[in-house]
């Protein structure tokens, strides 16, 4: 550099060192590069430096020859720039055949019926005389973003993680091969809630009952090892609806269990016939007889009275007019003139 001053003002004069820009513009260009582009950059330096030898610089790295091959050749190409990822979009792409017509009908029909699936939109097209699968109108409306991402993503993780059914005529021979567990709804007086947790065995008719405040999956997964410490014999198996009182914690209580844990199919409460009746009877014989109270203690010792009067008092008509408890000490004793068998169906 070199300057020449005159007054007040000063006039430098200055020259660009050699190659200073193409350094420079080297370095913007390192800066733009991805973590796995900046490896690849690594690869080729590598490569340059000990001969161009492709054969070793792949063993070096643990690469195929054909990668180090085709990372050089992008080098060499566009430069650094072209070590970062291309698009892997297939270069002979499906374009769309469907006619417009079809197009337009599908569209019209979910704004229409927005809550309709691509199964009831194809049926409908098919009545107008158009021929479309229900791939074909999935993505039509996939395109046109007619599609709810959440409902969607909901559907495909149901689809992939199916939910445990019991087994087609699984059969209930034991005390504890098959309980089923469900919540009741509780009205109290100002919208107030409570809800009473049930449990029972499919053969004896045993029953466990708590009243809690929230219908939780915590709650739940309290009262499961409530369930185990109060039957008189092993649970092996659990079922309930797909409601989220029995996910999360409750499910993941039974896996630490061990306890095999089957749901009922969606709107199937027939599937789950004995805790649904037992509900019938607590509206009508514990309910409607007044022990309503707002106050979760009082409601407690309660449903644990009423608990006690179900097994060890009210004769049941399924069971010969037996307690279950009665049922139950026979049944260990042997002295049941047959073994009951309960076939449960889908």
């Amino acid at each position: 550099m070199k300057g020449r001053y005159s007054g007040r003002h000063m006039t430098i004069y200055g020259t660009i060192v050699p190659r200073l820009y193409s350094i420079r513009h080297w370095i913007e260009e390192t800066s733009k590069l991805t973590p796995k582009a900046k490896h690849c950059l690594k690869v080729v330096d590598w490569y340059r430096m000990h001969n161009r030898n492709i054969s070793l610089t792949s063993r070096h790295f643990g690469l195929t020859r054909y990668t180090v091959r085709e990372w050089v050749k992008r080098f060499n190409k566009t430069g650094v720039m072209g070590l970062n990822d291309q698009s892997h979009r297939p270069k002979n792409v499906r374009k769309p055949t469907t006619s417009w017509d079809t197009v337009i009908k599908a569209v019209n029909i979910r704004k229409q019926y927005p809550s309709w699936s691509k199964y009831k939109i194809r049926v409908v097209l098919e009545r107008q005389g158009i021929n479309a699968s229900a791939s074909t109108v999935g993505r039509i409306l996939k395109r046109r973003g007619l599609i709810k991402r959440k409902i969607s993503q909901k559907r495909r993780k149901a689809a992939l993680c199916p939910k445990a059914r019991f087994p087609r005529g699984l059969k209930v021979s034991q005390p504890g091969d098959m309980i089923q567990l469900d919540t009741k709804h509780i009205m109290l007086v100002g919208g107030k809630r409570f809800y009473q947790f049930t449990a029972i065995d499919v053969l004896t008719k045993i029953r466990v009952l708590r009243i809690y405040s929230s219908e939780s999956s915590r709650n739940s997964a309290g009262f499961l090892k409530d369930c185990l410490k109060e039957f008189p014999f092993p649970v092996r198996a659990i079922q309930t609806d797909n409601g989220s009182s029995f996910q999360k914690e409750f499910e993941k209580q039974c896996k630490e269990l061990n306890l095999a844990h089957y749901f009922i199919y969606p709107h199937s409460p027939k599937q789950n016939s004995y805790v649904e009746r037992s509900h019938r009877s607590d509206e009508y014989e514990f309910y409607q007889q007044g022990n309503v109270c707002s106050l979760i203690d009082v409601m407690q010792k309660k449903i644990k009275q009423w608990q006690d009067i179900w097994n060890m008092i009210r004769p049941h008509q399924s069971l010969n007019y037996l307690t279950p408890q009665e049922y139950f000490e026979k049944w260990q004793k042997g002295r049941l003139p047959t073994k009951d068998v309960i076939t449960l169906q889908t």
